[in-house]
């Protein structure tokens, strides 16, 4: 069965990681129905790649609206997403919705949210040879028992709490970290040791067979970064640490995961990786590794429907390392700060192989993105002087 015969629905939000699975398959001749929920400036839905838009009030009834009109036993339609907690939709209903959809999972109903649980992630890690921050689970309000300051906060997950990165700290001592608990909305955190990190880098692959046959696409890296943030000027690279790619898929296949997804590790001041979490989804660089050379929501699905990885759609781009910014993000937290200058950023941005909005091919999502923020910042300001 072609590919072209099956819908392709992304249940998401107005993200940069969704608009680039949008151009992704767009540029693939696939024009992907889009059912977004929480609008925001981040204007994707101007995208001209999207066959329809539905805009709805909650994921739920975005899949209601899905099931309703698009569910197809005989050409199942495809359901790509861009955040946790429709992931974690996806596994309480995989049962409703395994032979009329395919979906990212992990077999069976409930399997994927235990290992969405960073504590389970952190064991099976270790499990797989994985270095991983000596960590510590503990109520809100209590100090840790084992680890020595300075620390890092985390939510638990990232599905059932949407306001997951506000849980995000670095603490030097315990005045700081009782400072942290009066700003969280949650009963328990995960406290870890703090690793003074010399890079960052998520590595992307797919899985499909429960975890049988998996390929590992390339690895980001930073040009520039925040100890508190990941970076917004970044490159990607092809992933060649043998080791580690194997630690990789037995970690996958234990959890015996079908879909894309992305490992994250940061880098300590000896190059030694340390694991962080393993995102099961696409993540936000997805459409820069489509011109890296690996056009991750096409390769997936091409994959599950020959049941083979379908490495022939795999060209890595002769320009190596491939040069992405994150040009709104990068532009508040570069210049705005004056951590760097007007110039030496245009600079940066010459030297640029792709965006996250601006897209000479697709340009109406950057453009509204820039008025939509223009008039935010505007009304926001009269309502200061009013």
């Amino acid at each position: 069965m072609s590919i072209n015969e099956h819908l392709f629905i992304i249940l998401a939000s107005y993200s940069s990681n969704t608009l680039g699975q949008i151009r992704s398959l767009g540029e693939k001749g696939i024009r992907p129905i889009a059912v977004l929920s929480s609008i925001s400036t981040f204007r994707i839905d101007k995208s001209k790649y999207i066959s329809k838009l539905y805009c709805v009030n909650s994921f739920n009834e975005g899949l209601d609206l899905i099931i309703k009109k698009f569910e197809n036993k005989e050409k199942k339609p495809f359901i790509y997403t861009d955040c946790d907690e429709v992931m974690g939709i996806l596994d309480k209903r995989y049962q409703e919705l395994k032979d009329g959809f395919y979906i990212w999972n992990a077999g069976q109903s409930g399997r994927l949210a235990h290992f969405m649980e960073k504590s389970v992630q952190f064991d099976l890690a270790k499990e797989c040879g994985m270095n991983v921050p000596k960590t510590e689970i503990v109520k809100v309000g209590k100090t840790p028992q084992v680890l020595n300051y300075p620390i890092f906060t985390k939510a638990t997950d990232s599905y059932t709490n949407i306001w997951w990165k506000a849980n995000t700290y670095i603490c030097y001592n315990e005045k700081e970290l009782r400072k942290a608990y009066s700003k969280m909305d949650t009963e328990r955190i995960i406290l870890q040791e703090y690793i003074i990190k010399q890079d960052e880098t998520p590595i992307e692959g797919i899985s499909i067979n429960g975890g049988k046959h998996i390929a590992l696409f390339g690895q980001t890296r930073n040009y520039r970064m925040s100890d508190k943030s990941y970076g917004t000027y970044r490159y990607i690279e092809e992933f060649k640490d043998v080791k580690l790619s194997s630690q990789i898929k037995e970690f996958i296949q234990k959890v015996g995961y079908t879909g894309a997804f992305e490992v994250e590790f940061i880098i300590d001041k000896n190059g030694t990786p340390y694991f962080l979490e393993v995102n099961f989804r696409i993540s936000q660089p997805n459409y820069a590794f489509t011109i890296f050379g690996a056009n991750i929501p096409y390769i997936y699905a091409t994959s599950i429907l020959n049941n083979k990885i379908a490495t022939e759609q795999i060209h890595y781009n002769n320009k190596k390392p491939l040069n992405i910014m994150y040009e709104f993000e990068d532009f508040k937290s570069s210049v705005l700060t004056r951590k760097i200058s007007l110039m030496k950023w245009l600079k940066d941005v010459k030297r640029c192989d792709v965006f996250l909005f601006y897209n000479k091919e697709d340009k109406m999502p950057f453009f509204y993105t820039i008025i939509s923020k223009l008039l935010l910042a505007f009304r926001n300001k009269l309502r200061i002087k009013s």
